[in-house]
């Protein structure tokens, strides 16, 4: 009996897990963008936090960490990304029939630039904004707001996921890293006889 139902529970994961592999579906790893060979060293730094240790600095450290082929350097001749205007803020989403608050949309939003190490600017200011909705127990208030710390961490987790992204899909220019390669591939007109 135990052996029968083993082997249909081998089968399900089978009937599940071949599909996916074959249509190339993979979990993203902590690692999921590849940045340019130009940003194998990079500088983070925070410029408007009061904290010696920000959060969302130690996560974005962390992250590059996790990036291979990536080392953090401290200062010197390294591309220089800065994290700033860094703003949580709860809003209101919903009231219940008494007129208490039921439910809440948080806001996250945080800008970051690229600068080579002359300080010339590579990627201008961009921002990443993430709303979560968490609903609110006014009797479960201290559950509540520990739910509301783990979505702050995660909106910060997620906002440094995206700004790996965009920094993965940067292409240096020419002129920038001194190779004779176009930073844009050239668009080539093909003739064909008539």
């Amino acid at each position: 009996m135990a052996n029968k139902r083993v082997g249909i529970l081998f089968s399900l994961l089978l009937a599940v897990a071949l599909p996916l592999s074959a249509c190339g579906f993979h979990l993203r790893s902590a690692a999921s963008a590849t940045l340019p060979a130009s940003l194998s060293s990079l500088q983070v730094t925070m410029s408007d936090s009061h904290l010696a240790y920000p959060p969302l600095l130690v996560e974005m450290r962390n992250a590059l960490y996790a990036q291979p082929g990536v080392t953090p350097a401290s200062k010197g001749s390294a591309p220089s990304l800065d994290l700033f205007g860094e703003y949580f803020a709860a809003q209101v989403l919903a009231v219940d029939t008494s007129g208490k608050v039921s439910a809440y949309l948080l806001n996250y939003r945080v800008n970051f630039k690229l600068s080579d190490a002359a300080g010339k600017d590579l990627i201008t200011r961009q921002t990443v904004k993430l709303q979560r909705e968490y609903t609110f127990d006014r009797f479960n208030v201290l559950a509540k707001e520990r739910e509301e710390g783990y979505l702050r961490d995660e909106m910060r987790r997620d906002a440094v996921q995206q700004i790996l992204r965009r920094l993965a899909a940067f292409k240096p220019n020419a002129q920038d890293t001194g190779t004779s390669q176009p930073a844009v591939p050239e668009s080539r007109e093909i003739k064909r006889p008539l």
